[in-house]
């Protein structure tokens, strides 16, 4: 049957050439400067309607079995998304699925080591031969550490996009830190979306919500406005 001349997908150039055509077509390119950090976690991989393919091919792509998705009945890239995801609990097949691991490796070294440790983490995600990835930690990285060993973390990304997008968030980070300057429309999406769910300042609030880039955005500012000048009843004594 592997023989078989009418079955696609055995050869590993023929599986290079569908990768490449079906990578094409996916929906969240964390190259756009619009992805959002969040998405990472919302892959489809990790979706519980999530149905890997059979063979090589089964290790980047499956079906998309929800109802709910724009995509249900085609074959998606296993780290693309949508708006329907379903949290599943771990990564489909293989279980132990390579890149999830060490994905978890370098957050729980972000999250639990010295400095020693994090140089041994940069020395780890400069040879990551998974760029997504590795650009995922960047920015994460990026929140945890001081302002002046930013530039460490900066200079892992390549240079080009992903150099730009570690730089732009670094930017937001102190922005977000010394008060956002400029006008709201020049804001990126990640630091409007942080803005409302963190600021206490209502004349940004009351900006986001009535000029915010997304939906979610202007939501949050508007719920967080609301809660502000609305917090509740007092608790009982």
């Amino acid at each position: 049957m592997r023989d078989a001349p009418d079955h696609a997908g055995y050869g590993e150039d023929e599986r290079s050439a569908i990768h490449e055509r079906w990578l094409a077509e996916r929906h969240r390119r964390t190259e756009d400067p619009h992805f959002q950090e969040e998405w990472y976690t919302e892959q489809c991989g990790a979706c519980r309607f999530w149905f890997p393919l059979a063979g090589a091919l089964g290790n980047d792509y499956g079906a998309c079995a929800n109802a709910a998705s724009p995509f249900d009945g085609r074959i998606r890239f296993e780290h693309d998304g949508c708006d329907a995801f379903q949290e599943s609990g771990s990564w489909s097949v293989p279980e132990d699925h390579e890149t999830c691991r060490r994905r978890r490796l370098y957050l729980d070294a972000l999250d639990n080591t010295d400095e020693r440790g994090l140089s041994l983490l940069r020395d780890a995600l400069a040879e990551e031969p998974d760029r997504e990835l590795a650009l995922a930690v960047i920015l994460r990285a990026l929140e945890a550490v001081t302002t002046d060993e930013r530039r460490k973390w900066i200079d892992l990304a390549p240079a080009g996009q992903d150099r730009e997008r570690a730089e732009a968030r670094a930017k937001d980070l102190e922005l977000l830190t010394s008060g956002p300057a400029g006008q709201p429309g020049e804001w990126s999406e990640w630091l409007q979306l942080r803005l409302a769910a963190t600021t206490s300042d209502p004349a940004t609030l009351e900006t986001l919500a009535r000029a915010g880039r997304t939906r979610r955005v202007r939501r949050l500012a508007t719920e967080r406005k609301r809660a502000m000048h609305d917090p509740g009843p007092l608790p009982v004594t």
